[in-house]
């Protein structure tokens, strides 16, 4: 792709200026040029039945005026006029002339790979291309941990050996991996190592910092700690053994996890998110469930406290979670 820049004075006296499209969804990493005006006068000659033919046939390659009225079967001199106004427009450009038979014959290919009609709106911040793709609602449920390009706070994992009251050893800190993958789309590199166990933030006195806190209050200190304050809470009794709900429902799947975003209680400034399950595999599922179906489970989160509570589910029938259902939202 070539580097250049265009810009066209339209016929309605605005300026079309060609900008990127980048599709995030695009495997490939395709960019398009589009010429982007920010009113829709300059475009006028495209909204018309022939005017749109026109433009549609000229995406297959150049042609020449002659040519596309025999494909379009209507005649040439309506072919001429529109393609005169496309012009004119800056939507079609001409790229030879040559004499046929005594005649002119214009070559035309369109100006660029498309147009649109750019609001004047604030854009999203982009560090990268590649972060284009990232979930717009997992960037609002985490958006106190985005400094710029920086990561502010802690990620906070169970300590492998024993610990605690209960003197128990955490198996779920390598979770947070996935974790770190979701939210690396939306900061440059850590220049500080932001994981660590939950006896360490204690030790260091940093607990009034934004913390993600991974794993229940079985395997991580720090959750055990939350777990008074946090709307769905690990009911003590039997081990940490069921989840309970503002209505004191209980739920006891080895698969229910809790997803959370509370104030954190030691900064009411800072906040605490918290992806805790019953189990291992459950804690696994609220993982998935806020690195890979955030638009589903943050769809309506816009700012503030909130609660899910989620359940893995197996889809492909492999035995292993691959996805979740929402049983719970506050």
């Amino acid at each position: 792709m070539q580097n250049r820049l265009l810009v066209v004075a339209n016929a309605a006296g605005g300026v079309t200026k060609e900008k990127i499209l980048f599709d995030p969804r695009s495997e490939a990493g395709l960019a398009k040029r589009v010429l982007v005006s920010d009113r829709p006068d300059g475009f006028r000659p495209a909204s018309g039945r022939v005017g749109q033919k026109v433009l549609a046939l000229l995406a297959t390659g150049p042609k020449y005026p002659a040519e596309m009225a025999r494909s379009l079967g209507i005649h040439h001199q309506t072919v001429y006029y529109h393609v005169g106004r496309l012009e004119k427009a800056g939507l079609i450009t001409r790229v030879r002339s040559e004499q046929i038979r005594g005649g002119e014959a214009k070559l035309y290919a369109l100006a660029s790979d498309g147009y649109a009609v750019e609001f004047p709106v604030r854009g999203e911040p982009l560090p990268s291309l590649r972060s284009s793709g990232r979930s717009r609602a997992l960037g609002r449920f985490f958006k106190e941990f985005f400094q710029g390009a920086e990561f502010g706070g802690w990620i906070a994992v169970g300590s492998p050996v024993q610990h605690g009251a209960a003197g128990t050893q955490a198996r779920d800190g390598h979770y947070a991996v996935q974790l770190g993958f979701a939210l690396g789309q939306f900061v440059n590199l850590p220049s500080v190592f932001p994981v660590k166990l939950d006896v360490d933030l204690k030790a260091e006195k940093l607990l009034g910092s934004n913390l993600v806190v991974v794993g229940g209050p079985r395997n991580n200190a720090i959750a055990e700690e939350l777990n008074p304050s946090l709307p769905l809470r690990f009911s003590h009794g039997g081990f940490w053994s069921s989840i309970i709900d503002r209505e004191a429902r209980s739920y006891n799947s080895e698969l229910d996890c809790i997803v959370e975003k509370v104030q954190n209680p030691w900064d009411r400034t800072k906040v605490c998110v918290v992806i805790a399950g019953l189990t291992g595999a459950a804690t696994k599922a609220g993982i998935i469930g806020a690195c890979n179906f955030a638009d589903v489970l943050f769809q309506r989160y816009r700012s503030g406290e909130y609660a899910a509570l989620v359940r893995g589910a197996d889809r492909d029938g492999d035995g292993k979670v691959d996805s979740v259902d929402v049983l719970k939202q506050y």
